[in-house]
């Protein structure tokens, strides 16, 4: 790893996928990983911002191309098994997590996680990344035991959710740096894997306390 010059204003990142051969590059920082040895290169600016940048880039097509998804949810465990809560910015996810964790039960993020297909099997491991709670690192993986859409409401309520809802709400939650049209069958083949292996639902929750996890 070499230290690269920092830049002010942060740019998105550009990921390609050249043979199998991995490049991924901002304005702060130039990296190339070798799929086949695991061998790689990385160039970046010294500071915080940069590396959680490069790291998002790097995790979220690496999971892609094993069958899963870098997803903006909250991911809660109960009796052993991960579930998560999809969501954009305000959707609720840190609300969520707080309450969980005030009532006792793990949070791998309120923010980013990881899922991954594993042998037929989808298992969600712990992230670095946060959100509003800021916490560190959670180690460990867990499989996955259901993905529900969140919504904010007065009450808590769980209901079926149709395919075309949960797949363009999956769509919109996923972090994917790169363009084409190879990537995007792959995206969608993912999804399609998922949809037909897991099943969604939609959560309504009341910010008052955390009864709603007597509902997952």
């Amino acid at each position: 790893m070499r230290e690269a010059p920092g830049r002010e204003s942060p740019f998105r990142p550009a990921v390609l996928l050249r043979d199998n051969r991995l490049e991924l590059k901002r304005g702060d920082f130039s990296a190339a990983l070798d799929l086949r040895s695991g061998a790689g290169e990385l160039s970046a600016a010294p500071y915080e911002q940069c590396l959680d940048a490069f790291l998002r880039s790097l995790i979220s097509s690496l999971l892609l191309r094993s069958g899963g998804f870098m997803l903006h949810s909250a991911g809660l465990v109960k009796k052993g098994r991960a579930y998560l809560f999809l969501g954009r910015s305000g959707a609720g996810k840190s609300t969520l997590s707080k309450l969980a964790a005030g009532s006792g039960c793990e949070v791998i993020s309120d923010e980013i996680n990881l899922l991954r297909r594993e042998g037929g099997r989808y298992t969600v491991h712990g992230s670095p990344f946060w959100g509003e709670m800021r916490a560190d690192g959670r180690p460990g993986s867990w499989p996955l035991g259901g993905i529900y859409l969140l919504k904010k409401s007065r009450g808590n309520r769980v209901a079926p959710c149709g395919g075309s809802e949960a797949l363009k709400l999956l769509l919109r939650c996923l972090l994917n740096f790169e363009k084409g049209r190879d990537i995007s069958s792959l995206v969608l083949n993912n999804a399609a894997a998922l949809l037909g292996k897991i099943s969604f639902a939609s959560l309504e929750f009341s910010k008052k306390d955390a009864a709603f996890l007597e509902l997952v």
